[in-house]
């Protein structure tokens, strides 16, 4: 038991020898060259907003997020389904309690 507890251990740590290399091991050799490659440019698929400058008048600065906005959103929809929701429960109870008294 003990032998297959260390071929276990000897493994996961050849496994994880990689993650403990040297970065001077990574480096790149002198030999290869690094290229660019620039964007391309197509004719007739030029964004034209792209090419106006920017107002700055219709820029918001603002601190609220888009979870902030969904929530804003959709809270009046939440409050009208609970409070839809309490309604027919309420709906519910009196039409089962009038039914129950008449039938005593």
């Amino acid at each position: 038991m003990k032998k297959l507890a260390s071929c276990l251990l000897a493994l996961a740590l050849l496994g994880a020898a990689p993650a403990f290399a040297d970065d001077d091991e990574l480096e790149r050799d002198d030999d290869e060259i690094e290229q660019v490659i620039p964007p391309a440019k197509v004719e007739g698929q030029v964004d034209q907003s792209g090419a106006e400058p920017l107002d700055i008048s219709r820029i918001e600065v603002t601190t609220e997020t888009p979870a902030d906005q969904f929530l804003n959103a959709t809270t009046p929809l939440y409050v009208a389904l609970f409070l839809g929701t309490i309604g027919l429960v309420v709906v519910t109870l009196v039409t089962q309690g009038r039914g129950n008294s008449s039938s005593d």
